[in-house]
């Protein structure tokens, strides 16, 4: 009896080591997550203050104040006509068993959701829509979001390319940061076209070859094949079929109405720039939006990329500084204005359902 007692208590102090070890590391993480917060938005503090000290606060509020209102206008119907076509990619990764308006509503808020949150976590919030509303699986929703973005990647590689065969006359560093990237979107653009078609068997190729030369034991091997298998998952998950064309398409068409849209309110600011340097230019500031440095908002951070893009494709300091801002502001005015309807919307629609 003594020692089953004993026994019976060893498990026991076993199980309470076993939670505390548990509770400690995720302890650990929630204290990660939290110093990473705190420190993208010190980061933001400290490039707000820095990009400020170079302008007057009075500049970016003239600047705004003086666009003609056709441009504002204008860049939010392209703004806009961008989420009626993401609304119908959706609608065909989803095989067209939600309506187009109903989609367009949780691509509303959607994106405001992605656009305040840091580091893209606002994604989430399209799988927990299409689930609460739409009683869509959690899977169905991954699968859809996850293919959405591998045809962004491969239109975005597109139009950067394009752009960087047409760009002229720039700095020979940035040339060459330009050539480290676009060699990089040349291996991912291939790499997702062979996998669309391929699918699986490409895959098991890749990772057979990526093991026999040790590749996946380093990041960038490790990295492509991350996001071949979760590629390859989520086609199977989708199932397309021929509707590749039709997505690649629309996702091509999302990225120039949303580059027309930068582009003309630059034309508003009185910032002349080739479009093949908006394409350029605002691809590097989209690519860095993913890093988890992003503040409340995107402030500061979004501006100091901007800044540091712009200026070797044609701006002064202080025009890349106050454009930067302004676009900013106007793009928050854009998906907080489309966004609360799509609030409205969603609850009407939760309301009839009941």
């Amino acid at each position: 009896m003594a020692k089953q007692a004993k026994s019976r208590n060893n498990r026991c102090d076993f199980r309470i080591g076993v939670i505390s070890d548990h509770d400690k590391k995720s302890w650990n993480i929630m204290k990660n997550k939290t110093i990473a917060k705190l420190s993208a938005v010190a980061l933001s503090i400290g490039l707000l203050y820095i990009l400020l000290s170079r302008v007057q606060f009075d500049e970016i509020v003239t600047t705004l104040t003086s666009i003609n209102p056709a441009y504002i206008l204008a860049g939010f119907a392209l703004y806009i006509c961008s989420y009626f076509l993401r609304a119908f990619r959706f609608y065909i990764l989803l095989h067209r068993e939600i309506e187009l308006k109903d989609l367009f509503n949780i691509i509303c808020v959607h994106n405001m959701v992605n656009n305040i949150l840091p580091a893209r976590t606002g994604e989430l919030s399209y799988i927990y829509l299409l689930k609460k509303v739409h009683k869509k699986t959690t899977g169905e929703g991954v699968a859809s979001l996850m293919v959405a973005r591998i045809f962004d990647i491969i239109a975005l590689s597109l139009l950067f390319l394009i752009s960087v065969l047409i760009v002229k006359d720039l700095p020979e560093i940035f040339m060459n940061t330009i050539g480290t990237v676009a060699l990089f979107m040349v291996i991912m653009l291939i790499y997702l076209i062979v996998l669309l078609y391929s699918g699986r068997s490409f895959f098991g190729i890749t990772k057979r070859f990526f093991g026999k030369y040790n590749l996946d034991q380093r990041k960038p091997g490790n990295y492509l094949l991350k996001i071949g298998e979760e590629t390859v998952d989520s086609l199977e998950k989708t199932n397309i079929g021929n509707g590749i064309y039709l997505l690649i398409l629309s996702s091509i068409l999302i990225w120039l109405l949303n580059y027309s849209m930068v582009f003309f309110l630059l034309q508003g600011m009185t910032i002349h720039i080739p479009l093949q340097n908006v394409i350029l230019g605002a691809t590097f500031c989209l690519l860095t939006t993913v890093l988890p440095i992003q503040g409340v908002g995107g402030f500061g951070t979004s501006e100091t990329v901007w800044t540091l893009v712009f200026v070797p494709l044609g701006m002064s300091l202080e025009a890349a500084i106050i454009s930067g801002f302004s676009y900013h502001i106007i793009l928050i005015m854009y998906y907080l204005f489309i966004g609360s309807y799509g609030l409205i919307a969603l609850k009407a629609t939760v309301r009839t359902t009941q």
